[in-house]
């Protein structure tokens, strides 16, 4: 009974150590999102499992272009997924998430993720606290060209 006390004490502090670290929580969000899309479920309309992950205003926003009136009152409608900013994800994306930089301004900690095996897409996801758990406030997308090696 103690050694079953001591797991589920130890595995409670690892689930909040992921997030309390934006790093840590914006891979997590992104390898669940990724899976998700990959498996043809739509997160933003698909339960709630979302809502641990991003911000409530956010997802009130987003909930919003669900709306079948969405667009009507001159909103712009995008056609790209608005957490990944693509169209579509690699073949190779799922399992190939990961954090290659990261920096701070006062409005967010900004997560740069990486996507696929050669990590050629990426975007910048916005993570803020939300009742103490960091989560995804905004994503971006950034191109540049590399003038380091790139992973093979």
């Amino acid at each position: 009974m103690r050694n079953i006390f001591l797991l589920l004490l130890l595995s409670s502090c690892a689930a909040m150590s992921a997030q309390n670290d934006p790093v840590k929580q914006a891979v997590e969000f992104n390898n669940w999102y990724i899976n998700q899309i990959s498996k043809d479920v739509f997160p933003i309309t698909a339960g709630n499992e979302i809502d641990k992950y991003v911000t409530a205003s956010t997802m009130k926003k987003l909930r919003h272009t669900q709306d079948p009136d969405y667009g009507e009152n001159g909103e712009d409608f995008y056609d790209a997924d608005i957490f990944l900013k693509a169209q579509d994800i690699g073949d190779d994306w799922p399992g190939n998430v990961k954090a290659i930089a990261g920096d701070t301004d006062p409005v967010c900690v900004n997560v740069y993720i990486a996507f696929g095996k050669k990590q050629d897409h990426i975007v910048i996801d916005c993570m803020v606290k939300e009742n103490e758990i960091w989560k995804v406030q905004s994503v971006a997308s950034v191109e540049f060209l590399r003038n380091l090696d790139v992973p093979k």
